[in-house]
C-alpha cells in the first residue's frame, strides 16, 4: 500500500481535530454567570481524530508541499 503523506503519521487516519480554540469571558450578576464575550486563541493544536496523536503542523505542511513539488517534477 502506498504511504499517504496527508494521513496521520502514527495510524494513517485521514481525519484530524483541533483542541478548543476559544473561551468565554464571564461576569457574575445577580442571576448568575453571563457571557460577556467570547475570545479566540490564534494558535491551535491539531490531533488525529482516531488515535489522538498530536500532529506537528509545520512538519506536516513541509511533507505535503515536498510531495506535491516532487510529483510536479515527474
Amino acid at each position: 500500500m502506498k504511504k499517504q503523506y496527508n494521513n496521520c503519521p502514527k495510524c494513517g487516519s485521514e481525519e484530524f481535530i483541533t483542541e478548543p480554540n476559544q473561551y468565554d469571558v464571564l461576569i457574575f450578576t445577580e442571576s448568575g454567570f453571563v457571557v460577556q464575550s467570547t475570545e479566540s486563541i490564534e494558535d491551535a493544536k491539531i490531533f488525529c481524530r482516531a488515535c489522538s496523536a498530536e500532529v506537528d503542523i509545520l512538519k506536516s505542511v513541509k511533507k505535503v508541499s515536498m510531495q506535491k513539488l516532487l510529483a510536479k517534477k515527474k
